[in-house]
């Protein structure tokens, strides 16, 4: 990105997080649980505006980002091999709710949900593959 446009990025996350600051003073003095996601949204903006800042001031990024992980499932995986990331899967799904249900305000919660939202649905995909596999199986047993 040209430093230009870098720079008016980094105004507009520091705008959106001003704004965003600005109405916590509507809220009651006692409303945490209010409180909690704008705070949580200024915070990020705020990580966002210094990887910008990073990159005006030095010319590279402030830090890597992670790869992807996948949300789908390879084509062509044998009956065995979809088991096999299915139990993967679910050991999972098992490990992330346990650390929801022990560490619900941690400050890696968001980042634990997003992991346990995207095996389910990683899960699930595996599930309907591995159904449609036995039902080809089926159908070519019987001649079909």
């Amino acid at each position: 990105m040209e430093k230009e446009q870098l720079m008016l990025k980094a105004e507009d996350l520091h705008r959106r997080a001003a704004l965003l600051s600005n109405t916590l003073a509507d809220f009651a003095d006692d409303d945490v649980a209010g409180r909690l996601p704008v705070v949580k949204q200024i915070m990020q903006l705020r990580e966002e505006w210094k990887d910008v800042r990073f990159e005006i001031e030095t010319g590279q990024q402030r830090r890597k980002l992670p790869e992807p992980k996948p949300t789908t499932i390879p084509l062509g995986m044998s009956e065995a091999e979809i088991k096999v990331e299915l139990a993967r899967t679910r050991t999972g799904i098992s490990k992330n709710k346990q650390k929801l249900e022990e560490q619900p305000d941690h400050k890696k919660a968001d980042v634990w949900q997003a992991e346990l939202d995207r095996l389910i649905g990683l899960r699930e995909a595996l599930e309907a593959e591995l159904g449609e596999l036995k039902y080809k199986q089926e159908l070519k047993n019987e001649g079909l």
